[in-house]
């Protein structure tokens, strides 16, 4: 949730959650280690728990801290029973951070929990050394840690606790009323998130914490008017279109950067939209952004950048992985920045995710070149998505060399075709069938030509070409798959 609302926590920073035993302190502790655990770095988490019963609770909250644990994306260490009377008694702090650096080993964190940091308290010097000395082992971990801490930090000054809340990134404090409905409030921030608003909370099995409102949208009166006029570019494949930049700057804040990496100081901050150039080359590359992007619970609106038509299939991917709009580069200008100023009003709108990828791929050689199907296989396929999909639609293609052999033909049409996106190559009695996932007849067009041009070049002469697109022309389908017996299919067709 802490992630969802803050658009990322402050990386190589310390945090700190407040609150009453049975408020959800080591809940979001838990949801904190969670959404890091698929990252490269592993996580360390230092617990008054016995590690028997965190497990339940995370088994409760559906989160596999068994499999982290096995596989050693956690450590999970726990304090002593008579950790205060020893920390008290120890000749120096430093003793005690000496010791916890041999426990966690080489390991270098991503994340760091701290839940809670009363023992440093309650057997640590008046003067909050102990304190200041956690702080400084945080610190040279270079990970992001959630420290927690059983009380109020409003309620009374602690001398001792001075260097922590003058060091936090932020501080957040959790309260619960007797039906056990919860609120967080975001006490202190020290940079920009997308909103400081409190939200009500409940704890629900096999999800965590739960906002209460309906699922959250990040609204332009969420985000501060600076923060709105910030605009992340990102330029996978540094081709975006440089007469639109002078037009972007005079009207935003843009910062370009060209990958994820180089990004992530910007998208931990407030912002009024990412724009991502798409191409037909970085589809799949695109998504994945989007998707880590979502994923790290990032909130700004994703608007693409399109030079070309996208086909269907891929525009509804981008859709189900989080994008928000699509803007086609050659619209005239003054569309062009309506239509960007209208994503950054309306926010992020989160969507149910369903599931993305084609039913069927083209199938690959043992050295991992693509093969081309045969014929029974082929209408096997298409009769697989006619069977499955809730709304079929796709173009079919057949091509017959006026001389030669198919074969060079079938190659030809492996290079051509988006395996990614579930386009299929068939060979049935000297022709090639091609199956294009999601595409209309009008579409093809531009797809023919290219591979006409590409048969010229290797000599293949030219090409009886025959299409058909479904559900249009569910009966030309029919006849150009003849032999193929769309399996699965007949009560369809």
């Amino acid at each position: 949730m802490l992630d969802e609302r803050l658009g990322g926590f402050a990386p190589g920073r310390v945090h700190v959650l407040s609150g009453a035993a049975g408020t959800g302190k080591t809940v979001l502790c838990l949801e904190f280690l969670a959404a890091h655990l698929d990252d490269a770095a592993p996580a360390v988490m230092i617990t008054h728990d016995d590690p028997s019963d965190l497990l339940s609770e995370a088994q409760y909250l559906g989160i596999d801290l068994e499999r982290a644990l096995a596989n050693e994306r956690l450590i999970l260490l726990r304090y002593q029973l008579d950790f205060a009377r020893r920390y008290g008694r120890a000749p120096s702090v430093d003793v005690v951070f000496e010791e916890l650096a041999r426990l966690i080993g080489p390991t270098v964190p991503g994340r760091v929990v701290v839940d809670s940091i009363a023992p440093f308290l309650e057997g640590g010097p008046a003067s909050g050394a102990g304190v200041t000395a956690l702080l400084q082992f945080l610190d040279a971990s270079g990970a992001t840690s959630l420290v927690t801490f059983p009380g109020d930090l409003s309620a009374s000054y602690d001398r001792r606790l001075e260097s922590l809340t003058q060091r936090a990134a932020g501080i957040f404090h959790l309260t619960a009323d007797p039906d056990r409905t919860g609120h967080l409030d975001i006490r202190k921030v020290r940079y920009q998130v997308p909103s400081t608003a409190p939200i009500h909370y409940r704890i629900e099995a096999g999800t965590g914490i739960v906002a209460l409102t309906s699922e959250r949208t990040r609204r332009a009166t969420d985000v501060a008017d600076e923060s709105q006029r910030k605009l992340l570019v990102i330029d996978l494949s540094r081709s975006f279109p440089d007469e639109l930049l002078p037009l972007l700057r005079s009207n935003y804040d843009v910062t370009i950067r060209t990958g994820i990496a180089s990004s992530y100081a910007d998208l931990v901050g407030g912002l009024g939209a990412i724009l991502i150039e798409v191409r037909r080359d970085n589809i799949n590359e695109v998504l994945t952004l989007i998707r880590g992007l979502r994923g790290g619970s990032n909130n700004s609106p994703i608007v693409l950048l399109t030079q070309y038509q996208m086909r269907a299939v891929d525009r509804t991917r981008a859709l189900r992985a989080g994008a928000d709009d699509f803007i086609a580069s050659h619209i005239h200008p003054e569309e062009f920045l309506f239509r960007l100023d209208t994503a950054v009003r309306r926010g992020h709108n989160p969507r149910p995710t369903g599931f993305d990828e084609p039913l069927v791929l083209q199938p690959d050689r043992a050295g991992g070149e693509p093969t081309a199907l045969s014929e029974r296989e082929f209408g096997t396929a298409v009769g697989e998505h006619l069977h499955r999909e809730r709304a079929p639609f796709f173009t079919v293609v057949s091509l017959r060399p006026q001389k030669g052999s198919p074969e060079p033909i079938a190659e030809i049409a492996m290079r051509t075709i988006r395996v990614e996106g579930g386009d299929l190559v068939g060979r049935a009695d000297g022709r090639v069938l091609i199956y294009l996932h999601s595409a209309r007849r009008k579409d093809v067009v531009p797809f023919i030509d290219r591979l006409r041009n590409e048969a010229l070049k290797a000599g293949c002469g030219e090409l009886t070409v025959d299409t058909a697109a479904y559900p249009a022309d569910a009966d030309r389908v029919q006849e150009i798959v003849h032999g193929a017996h769309l399996t699965g299919a007949r009560d369809a067709l």
